[in-house]
């Protein structure tokens, strides 16, 4: 290669890295929104698919999808925030306040903790100090969310839009990726497809599982009148998330209150609802989840925690499937590498 080449092609890769550099900061706001579109556009392509075998056009078919995720989707889970905030600010105010049920919970653990603190001096279960302190972090983190409406509008609008040229253009979108990877073709879309099935395996799997089981509890609590519903139910949620114990971390406590405190009938019904929320998992799983990469639940639980820390919001959704992205990555190594087809 001649010096004039090789300060062609210096000059050429400077200018590309600056513009990638420019361009990711002009993008930077917008890449939440941009993430989550292109998560949604893959796993709500069969509802795309769907209208297009209808004979939509291509635009038609894009705009109907749009609406159909925001009916299904954005709504429920807007209104299911909402609720959360409110629930939350009502609880820290009684806790604030002494709230009756937290005072009888501290009064009911008294002795337990007394007989502990025989061995384990140190050991308290006193749970106002610590719900005060969760639910101060929980009203601040969403009224942060809730007082940046307008920011929060925009993002959203940014979302559909970019999800809208996403359902109408993806397939040139995805052959301009292809082009521009150095890899093969085959190779490409096998790391594509094999992406596409981690994005839809997390999403319309065990997240969209745990949505359904806290929908359902936070109606199953509301059905037996236990106090602040939607905020348990959310907590239920994140339960789900862990394994093995699952959503008896939030049933158990509940029903345990209810029978000491005289409502045995009130805590036998929570408990069958509360088994029926838990079983869930078992119907809806084989039903949900794709046949392609899926996580361990620990890791999904560690994604999802450790994604909402890195990420914020979106890490709900960035955590597991970033987690995802490795384990795909590591499925096709050998295809790559050692020529070992899959």
């Amino acid at each position: 290669m001649n010096s004039s080449r090789k300060i062609e092609l210096v000059f050429f890769l400077l200018l590309a890295a600056a513009a990638v550099i420019v361009s990711f900061l002009v993008l930077q706001p917008y890449l939440s929104a941009l993430f989550v579109a292109l998560v949604f556009s893959v796993a709500f392509r069969p509802v795309h698919e769907f209208f297009l075998r209808v004979r939509m056009r291509e635009g038609l078919a894009a705009m109907t999808t749009l609406l159909f995720l925001f009916l299904v989707v954005l709504i429920p889970a807007t209104l299911f925030g909402f609720f959360i905030f409110d629930d939350a600010q009502n609880l820290l105010a009684q806790a604030r306040a002494g709230a009756p049920l937290l005072e009888r919970f501290d009064s009911f653990a008294a002795p337990i903790e007394a007989r502990v603190q025989l061995f384990i001096p140190d050991a308290r279960f006193s749970l106002s100090p610590h719900l005060r302190e969760g639910l101060s972090f929980l009203v601040g983190n969403f009224g942060g969310v809730f007082s940046g409406a307008v920011s929060l509008a925009f993002k959203t609008f940014i979302m559909l839009l970019a999800l809208f040229y996403l359902f109408r253009d993806g397939k040139r979108l995805r052959s301009f990726v292809v082009l521009l990877s150095p890899l093969t073709n085959e190779y490409d879309e096998r790391i594509l497809k094999r992406l596409e099935e981690a994005i839809a395996s997390v999403v319309k799997g065990k997240l969209l599982i745990v949505f359904i089981q806290g929908v359902f509890a936070a109606s199953g609590f509301a059905l037996f009148d236990v106090p602040h519903p939607v905020l348990w139910g959310a907590a239920t949620a994140l339960a789900a998330l862990i394994p093995v114990v699952g959503v008896a971390i939030v049933f158990v406590p509940v029903v345990a209150y209810l029978f000491f405190t005289g409502g045995t009938l009130t805590a036998l019904g929570v408990l069958i609802f509360g088994v029926c929320i838990g079983v869930i998992d078992n119907f809806l799983g084989p039903i949900l989840y794709e046949r392609g990469l899926r996580l361990h639940p620990f890791l999904i639980l560690l994604s999802v925690l450790g994604g909402l820390a890195f990420f914020g919001p979106v890490g709900f959704l960035a955590g597991p499937i970033t987690l995802s992205l490795l384990f795909a990555l590591v499925d096709i190594y050998p295809l790559l590498f050692q020529g070992q087809d899959t």
